[in-house]
């Protein structure tokens, strides 16, 4: 008899290290050999496709007849009982390590939150322990469709049991609800520990009706079991689709690591004046800030986070930083995005303003319809800006108490146009100009009608550096022609410059749909330039878009939504990761086979080798009639169908603008405005359109 221990990860790294001490612990528990099971101990965990990715250790477990006597709660068929000594045994178990090497004097504990400090800032380790514990039992529910229960540890590499008492104080409730583990610790203490987050059960002697003396614990529930094999295999995924990733893919990564601050014009101003990236769709941006973003963390060890309003962008681009292996914890030298919404929601619950801020059972802070009320919180948060009620002092203090949500030393803004200047005011308060990048997209507005003025009261020379993006970065140069074309017979002022060494393009027009040889050849060719099934994708209209009521895990109903032909584009073999469901937009593509599917409210910012955009003509019919004249601050010269037109027309180009080689546009009404205009296009460029009726 005796107890497997496997250990895999990069043996370069602290971590492995950490995971080499553990192991010993483990060694020295098992050493009689009079136990037999199973240990895999991981370390540099990447969960690709989770919300929180880097993991320093996992360590999961199972057990032939294994115990320890350990005092601890219990539960029961007649509630949970008092603390005491028991005998437990431990079945199986599924650990998650977040280690850190600070010194004790550099660790705080208030309440129940431990923070440590990295220069000068203070980094809350509790909640980045909580997030990973959260995020591994969703990995493991994509990927063997059972979630275990994880307990979460914070192991202080540096500090000694006596140093954390003393951290603890008297606090009786301390002592009972910690998570942290000494430089040195037995298997009996860190059980300990597990038993206070899952608390062991205890049955009744079916003879007696006594609870027995002896209780059991677990991380899975009843006909659940660990496969070791297959859990070592599941975090190979990461590896997996890197090697996978197609040539588009690749040459991202590529150059959002690579240095380019150096060579630019603009990179001494940064911290010193708000930086502008101002270009129309398709000059590369958003690519821009990206690689601006990674270069000042692994360059000046600094912590940026991207904002923008879209959920799909926010999946590509967390993917995208995964891929790249940029670090997204609580560290310096961190890259991180998340909406504007979210963001500004962690500023209102940081700032706790009235009584909009209340508590739940778990003393987790939340704002009811945060949403709904959105411009109402902000109005709010600017009156107590304004009034001093939020001042420097207040400012700073939200800074060191909640650095991990918005102790950022730089936001980079996408599409910063279409912000309301309400959100901008609040930005430049509480952050100030200096600590901002944003990318303009000139006049392609999706939110509202109204242009934001970023430079508004700013003097040119001495409070920002602005550049201007004129050529086409992403677009081969029929396609920046072809959109150029289609602009200017819509009446739209519009003129990109196309990059000429970005040779080719093509675009398919269809007015019969999209077939399924129509696909295969089109797939067949992405294939061949090196990409992916990601690097293909497709955007839908909301007719496409079906609503359906979905149960959650607290058998609650809720509205989800799909793309409605799913289920007759699986027959043909092909197959999506759907961005029109609510609960994909959070996450990201991890199967290699699967293209992106979203909808056409979803795509700025992306791009693929080939898109596909369906019933082009359904989704421009859909924002006409879904579009309400706004007040703006320009001179009344343009009627409402005017000011309709020009805004639709505009929209529609950012689909336009999203594919690098192939442009795939079906129609449904071949006898359309629209078909016809795109008709003219075809007939005066017949060497890189093809027509399809």
């Amino acid at each position: 008899m005796s107890v497997k221990i496997k250990l895999k990860g990069n043996n370069e790294t602290n971590e492995y290290k950490d995971a080499l001490a553990l192991k010993e612990i483990f060694e020295l528990e098992f050493s009689s050999g009079q136990v037999n099971g199973e240990i895999l101990i991981i370390c540099n965990a990447t969960l690709f496709g989770q919300e929180t990715k880097d993991i320093d250790l996992i360590a999961i477990g199972k057990f032939e007849k294994y115990s320890q006597k350990v005092k601890t709660k219990h539960k029961s068929p007649d509630g949970t009982n008092d603390q005491e000594m028991r005998t437990v045994f431990i079945n199986d178990f599924c650990f998650v390590f977040e280690t850190k090497r600070h010194r004790v004097t550099d660790i705080r504990l208030d309440g129940i939150t431990l923070t440590v400090k990295y220069n000068n800032k203070r980094s809350d380790v509790t909640t980045q322990s909580e997030n990973q514990k959260y995020s591994l039992a969703n990995f493991f529910k994509d990927r063997i469709n059972f979630s275990p229960y994880v307990c979460n540890f914070i192991w202080l590499r540096n500090v000694s049991w006596e140093s954390i008492k003393n951290l603890l104080g008297d606090n009786s409730n301390n002592h009972t609800k910690h998570n942290y583990l000494p430089n040195t610790f037995s298997i009996r203490f860190l059980m300990q520990l597990a038993c206070v987050q899952a608390i062991p059960w205890t049955q009744k002697d079916s003879k007696t009706g006594n609870l027995k003396r002896y209780s059991a614990f677990n991380s899975l529930r009843k006909n659940q079991e660990y496969n070791i094999e297959e859990i070592d295999r599941i975090f190979d995924l990461f590896q997996k689709v890197k090697d996978g990733s197609g040539e588009l893919t690749r040459k991202k990564v590529e150059k959002i690591t690579t240095q380019i601050l150096s060579e630019q014009q603009y990179a001494k101003a940064i911290g010193d004046k708000l930086i502008i990236i101002s270009g129309r769709a398709g000059t590369g941006k958003t690519i821009k800030l990206l690689s601006i973003a990674c270069d000042l963390a692994t360059q000046r060890g600094a912590r940026s986070l991207i904002l923008t309003y879209n959920h799909a962008l926010v999946s590509d681009i967390k993917r995208t930083l995964a891929l790249a292996e940029i670090p997204d914890g609580i560290e310096d030298h961190t890259v991180n995005i998340t909406t504007l919404h979210k963001f500004f929601y962690e500023l209102v619950i940081g700032f706790e303003i009235g009584e909009i801020v209340q508590e739940s059972k778990n003393n987790k802070k939340f704002i009811r319809n945060f949403i709904t009320d959105y411009e109402s919180h902000l109005g709010t948060l600017k009156e107590y800006l304004e009034l001093n009620l939020i001042g420097e002092k207040e400012i700073s203090e939200l800074m060191v108490s909640r650095h991990q949500q918005v102790g950022w030393d730089y936001l980079l803004i996408d599409e910063a146009q279409d912000w309301s200047e309400l959100e901008k005011e609040i930005i430049f308060k509480i952050f100030g100009k200096e600590k901002i990048i944003i990318a303009d997209g000139v006049d392609q507005l999706v939110r509202s009608q109204n242009k934001c003025n970023w430079t508004r009261a700013l003097n040119s020379n001495r409070d920002f550096k602005k550049t201007h993006e004129k050529k086409g970065l992403r677009q081969k140069v029929n396609l920046v022609n072809f959109v150029n074309n289609f602009a200017n017979k819509l009446d739209i002022k519009w003129k990109l410059e196309s990059k000429d060494e970005l040779i080719g393009g093509k675009v398919i027009i269809s007015t019969t749909g999209y077939s399924p040889e129509l696909h295969q050849k089109q797939f067949e060719l992405v294939k061949k330039n090196g990409n992916s099934a990601y690097e293909m994708m497709f955007l839908v209209p909301p007719s496409l878009v079906q609503r359906y009521e979905k149960l959650d895990e607290y058998n609650e109903p809720f509205e989800d939504k799909r793309f409605i032909y799913t289920d007759q584009y699986q027959k043909c073999g092909i197959h999506f990761w759907d961005g029109t469901n609510i609960d994909s937009r959070t996450q990201y593509v991890v199967n290699l086979n699967e293209h992106r599917l979203l909808q056409y409210e979803s795509c700025r910012g992306l791009e693929g080798w080939t898109v596909v955009n369906l019933d082009f003509d359904k989704f421009i019919e859909y924002k006409m009639q879904t579009f309400k004249e706004e007040k703006t601050n320009e001179l009344a010269i343009e009627s409402i169908e005017e000011k309709r037109r020009r805004f639709v027309y505009l929209w529609a180009l950012i689909p336009l603008t999203r594919a690098i080689d192939t442009l795939v546009i079906t129609l449904s009404d071949s006898n359309g405005h629209i078909a016809k205009i795109l008709r003219k296009v075809y007939e005066e460029n017949p060497d890189y359109i093809e027509w399809i009726e």
